[in-house]
């Protein structure tokens, strides 16, 4: 039975007033939004009721309203199939399942249909609608829509899981024992624009370990790197076109400094930064306006140190002489995981859009295709099950090797350890 009535103490028209003139307040004085509203402020901003995603009129591209039963079961208004957001369809119906399944427990589920639009591009949503919009990361923070935790988390107690096994090894691997280098490994693609910048400052006197490991949206390595290189109206270098020898991410932990890099299909966020904070390195971040939703509880020398070419010599100079920042930076880090990064933390960020949706969103139930919709519950029987449904049902390492964070195929122990280990 669907509810008619949203979660007690929530006043979309007070709450909307009051935050109204709070960010008019912000806005005159310069000063910073304040941490967490961000939810809040998004869902006020739309009319009342909040209209349910909807499909009709959409492009045919890496999108699909994602409708929360009453009960809890997820329903995607598309089933992406051949369309590159297929399998991160799967991976956010997992990820949400496993959101879903703590708040039924702890009897916080919304009991009524709530939708948004989900857009699975690193890039972004484009189009501001008149209904809720997700999105998993912004090339640009001006582009509409509200940023959840991407897909790449999966469920929470997985990811707690997974995060305690790489923390477990980090500990194991004492600081002043590891490579005195920082570590960087990615593909080349149209957005590695950034990435060539880095390849082309060198190992910097033996304190970089910089390389690519794949090629994304070109033939080869080498028109990737000369298309890059032409764009940036710099000279072809051959050393620049080199694939280097992948380093698998329970090796991190023998780095002392792990840099973050801007994704390399369009240059916006990548998911590679949130596997860097459990393996007890001094995380280093490369200065690029995209970002997810955690970004801005991050602190420039507090948690991290941002670089780009202009100045990463010089910071890595200072960092390895000074060995109480690298503890600091070390300790910043950790303590950041702690309170953004955890699995409850996912879950709480899911819930306040859920609560917010839930009291605003129109009573009505959602329109969805039964031809063209799709979902992996069983419950729900009116509808086909989704192409990819095998993939929420991957469990433990068998995710990881999914996601690539544990090599399909191990690795050839000495040429890894020559790299681990060497000078």
């Amino acid at each position: 039975m669907l509810m008619r009535h949203g979660p007690k103490n929530y006043d979309r028209s007070s709450r909307g007033r009051c935050l109204s003139t709070t960010m008019l307040l912000y806005l005159l004085l310069g000063l910073p939004r304040i941490k967490g509203d961000d939810v809040a402020a998004y869902v006020d901003a739309f009319p009342s009721p909040i209209p349910h995603c909807d499909m009709r009129g959409l492009p045919p591209a890496a999108l699909s309203c994602v409708h929360l039963a009453p009960d809890g079961s997820l329903v995607h208004a598309k089933d992406l199939r051949s369309t590159a957001g297929s399998a991160k369809q799967m991976l956010m119906d997992m990820h949400l399942r496993g959101v879903v399944g703590k708040l039924r427990a702890s009897h916080r589920l919304p009991g009524r249909w709530v939708s948004f639009l989900s857009v699975y591009t690193a890039s972004g949503p484009a189009t501001k609608r008149n209904y809720p919009v997700v999105g998993i990361g912004k090339r640009d923070p001006r582009q509409p829509g509200l940023l959840m935790p991407n897909p790449f988390f999966v469920a929470p107690d997985w990811w707690d899981w997974y995060s305690r096994r790489t923390q477990a090894v980090a500990r194991k691997r004492e600081f002043d024992k590891r490579r005195d280098v920082l570590l960087f490994r990615g593909a080349c693609g149209p957005g590695g624009h950034e990435r060539l910048k880095l390849m082309r400052l060198g190992t910097l006197n033996g304190a970089v370990d910089a390389g690519w490991t794949s090629v994304d949206g070109y033939t080869d390595l080498e028109t990737c790197v000369a298309d890059l290189s032409n764009q940036l109206g710099a000279k072809r270098r051959k050393r620049d076109s080199e694939l280097s020898t992948r380093v698998p991410m329970v090796n991190y932990s023998h780095y002392r400094y792990l840099l973050h890099m801007p994704g390399s299909a369009t240059g916006s966020y990548s998911r590679n930064l949130q596997y860097l904070w459990s393996h007890g390195a001094v995380v280093l971040i490369w200065r690029h306006d995209a970002l997810e939703w955690y970004y801005p509880f991050l602190r420039d020398g507090v948690h991290y140190v941002s670089v780009d070419e202009t100045d990463l010599e010089r910071k890595l100079v200072e960092l390895r002489r000074d060995p109480e920042r690298r503890r600091r930076l070390v300790a910043g880090g950790a303590a950041f995981f702690e309170a953004h990064l955890r699995g409850d933390r996912l879950v709480d960020r899911w819930r306040r859009l859920f609560d917010g949706l839930a009291a605003g969103q129109s009573d009505t139930p959602p329109l969805v295709s039964q031809s063209a919709a799709c979902s992996c519950d069983a419950g729900m029987a009116a509808y086909a099950s989704c192409e990819k449904c095998e993939i929420t049902r991957k469990r433990g390492n068998t995710v990881a090797k999914f996601l690539g964070l544990i090599p399909k195929r191990p690795p050839a122990a000495p040429a890894v350890e020559h790299r681990v280990h060497a000078g």
